[in-house]
């Protein structure tokens, strides 16, 4: 790239003359349009060169326009050219770099720029702090530059600006000193919607649920952007059922919701299975006309895919102009959550052959396909061609599909070898996944010694202590599963309960095992009786060991009959017209007999039910469920 400077000493000298200055304000005048009308980098690479070709790069204002056109474009490096040619910068100047500076995410160069603007002996004004604290904040809380600039700007007197008190308030929750945030918040006599959000944002952003909903109803008013942190906030914490009440709440007082309102409520609707809701989602983009670009395309499939309509999300997939690896990726790994490992290889290497360049989530994705497909010879294969053909460095997630493919398959020898062998520290994850390969399997003699290692890392998971359990309850070894309840009561580990959702008529009805609270109990369990006694006549028998109690049969059943997916199953069934499709989303795996009593459950009350446990989607129909009773 050529740059032609031309010193202002070579240039005719600019009288103060009537017709002087008026020639000089047209020259001014034409800059500033072009500027005005500029639309690409070449152009403003053009414009630069007339501007010094005139003499007009020390004109302040057509600086402050040239800077500001180069900051918006790709090149950062034109716009610091840019400002390091002006002699005298006024403190507008100084403070549109370090607007440029902060923007452009790169914090270190913003406050280098700040004390250049120190040693030329410009005083900052109240425009340039906020976006110094905003560089702080992409900082980590050491070293502590944020509490510095904080110190700098009571010394300027700026500490009593609403905007640069807010500025400071978002600063220090972003860095996670949350209560200098509150004792900056409390201290303010009026407070703005700004301030009130930057708060609860603060609040959410360091898993302060609770402090963050109580500001936003203590709110005296609230805009859009108010109603969007909360919501998102609550979806990016895990409560997605909490999320969606709040929109429906938002609903109801006639707040219209914007694009980021409904990213944020497909990603609600993705954890908690709402596909009514999705789809009313879905809907509103069409009718409003919003454009459906990239990122609402990719959450879309990702909301159909975990919502348990994976047609939808191919839907979706098919119709997009223009896709990234995340539109590839998600898509492929719906497709493995549903088992259709054909599909998901088959997807894969079409986008091989698109030319898009596969990244290591792509081949968690295919290695999960390979995975819940039982596709053992694909799975060793792709694992090989990640690192051979893509210089991709296995991660833990990679080990983690393998060792749970092999183990699975039968392997549990090779997935054992594979976890000795790794150049990484196994985690909990894998040493899981050998344990589940011990119980289906029956290698107790493994399970023990993968067990020690889990305690390791996890004594707290009550899931590595009810997997022992299950191995030694299916051996009949009940002296042993006691003795493993006994050290989870002395450690005082709790077990995470069951817990299944249904969503019907886009309310989402949760229950827990043998739950009895909600309104409808004497119906659910009426119905549970009846299903019961169909289940006997259709020669269902239930599997038993599954149960860790040391009780008699009779007992056993009892229990497995009120398992959560069960009661949910039982609800759907009094709830929904004959022939709807029943959606359960369960927060633990599918035990067999769950698994066993749905297959047949779907054919004798002739729907289709489809239940989204913590690893994949099971697609119960006509006494047949997709997984192929591999999971």
């Amino acid at each position: 790239m050529r740059h032609f400077f031309v010193s202002s000493s070579l240039m005719p000298p600019l009288h103060h003359s009537p017709f002087v200055n008026s020639k000089y304000r047209a020259l001014e005048e034409e800059i500033f349009s072009l500027l005005s009308s500029s639309t690409s980098f070449s152009h403003i690479l053009q414009i630069h060169a007339r501007i010094f070709t005139l003499g007009l790069h020390q004109n302040n204002f057509i600086a402050t326009k040239l800077l500001n056109l180069c900051s918006s474009s790709s090149s950062i490096n034109h716009a610091c050219l840019t400002f390091h040619h002006i002699a005298n910068p006024t403190v507008g100047l100084w403070n549109t770099f370090i607007r440029t500076l902060s923007q452009k995410k790169l914090p270190f160069e913003t406050l280098r720029t700040y004390t250049q603007m120190k040693k030329a002996r410009i005083p900052p004004d109240n425009f340039t702090f906020p976006f110094l604290l905003k560089a702080c904040s992409l900082l980590s809380p050491t070293p502590p530059i944020g509490p510095a600039i904080h110190g700098e700007i009571i010394r300027t007197g700026f500490e009593f600006e609403p905007y640069i008190r807010n500025s400071l308030i978002d600063m220090y929750s972003k860095s996670g000193h949350l209560e200098s945030a509150f004792f900056l918040f409390d201290g303010m006599t009026v407070r703005d919607v700004v301030t009130w959000n930057s708060m609860i944002a603060g609040c959410f952003r360091r898993e302060d649920v609770e402090r963050g909903r109580e500001l936003f109803d203590q709110m005296p008013e609230r805009n859009v952007v108010s109603w969007n942190t909360v919501v998102s906030g609550y979806a990016h914490n895990g409560q997605a059922l909490e999320a969606l009440k709040l929109f429906r709440k938002m609903q109801s007082e006639c707040i219209p919701p914007n694009e980021v309102t409904l990213l944020s409520v497909m990603s609600a609707c993705a954890q908690a299975g709402a596909i009514e809701i999705g789809k009313w989602v879905h809907r509103y983009i069409e009718r409003k006309g919003i454009k459906l670009d990239v990122y609402l395309s990719n959450c879309l499939i990702d909301m159909y895919s975990k919502g348990g309509s994976l047609q939808d999300a191919c839907k979706v997939f098919n119709a997009m102009v223009e896709r990234t690896v995340v539109s590839w990726n998600s898509m492929i790994a719906g497709l493995a959550m549903y088992g259709c490992g054909e599909d998901a290889v088959l997807l894969f290497e079409n986008m091989d052959r698109a030319g898009v360049e596969p990244n290591d989530i792509t081949y968690i994705a295919i290695l999960s396909a390979c995975k819940h497909a039982g596709f053992i010879q694909e799975g060793r294969k792709y694992f090989k061609r990640m690192v051979e053909k893509h210089g991709i460095t296995p991660k833990v997630e990679h080990y983690g599909c393998m060792v749970d493919l092999l183990g699975r398959g039968g392997f549990v020898m090779e997935a054992h070898e594979l976890i000795k062998n790794m150049p990484i520290l196994p985690d909990a994850g894998i040493w899981g996944a050998l344990l589940g390969a011990c119980r289906t399997h029956g290698n107790l003699e493994l399970a023990e010694h993968t067990v020690v290692r889990l305690l390791e890392l996890e004594p707290w998971n009550a899931g590595n202590y009810v997997l022992l359990s299950n191995i030694y309850a299916a051996r009949g070894l009940w002296h042993d599963v006691e003795e493993v309840r006994k050290k989870m009561k002395g450690r005082r580990v709790q077990k995470t309960p069951g817990s299944s959702s249904i969503e019907v008529e886009s309310s989402i009805h949760e229950f827990l095992i043998g739950d009895r609270s909600h309104p409808r109990s004497k119906e659910i369990y009426d119905k549970l009786d009846e299903l019961a006694m169909q289940l006997k006549l259709a020669g269902y028998v239930a599997e038993t060991d599954s149960v860790l109690h040391d009780i008699c049969e009779e007992e056993k059943e009892n229990a497995l009959n009120v398992h959560s997916e069960k009661l949910a199953i039982a609800f759907g069934l009094i709830s929904t017209a004959p022939g709807m499709t029943l959606r359960i989303i369960k927060n633990l795996r599918v035990c067999k007999d769950c698994h066993s009593a749905t297959k047949l459950i779907s054919k004798i009350v002739k729907r289709e039910i489809i239940v989204r446990d913590r690893i994949r989607f099971h697609h119960f129909r006509d006494g047949m469920c997709s997984c192929k009773d591999f999971w």
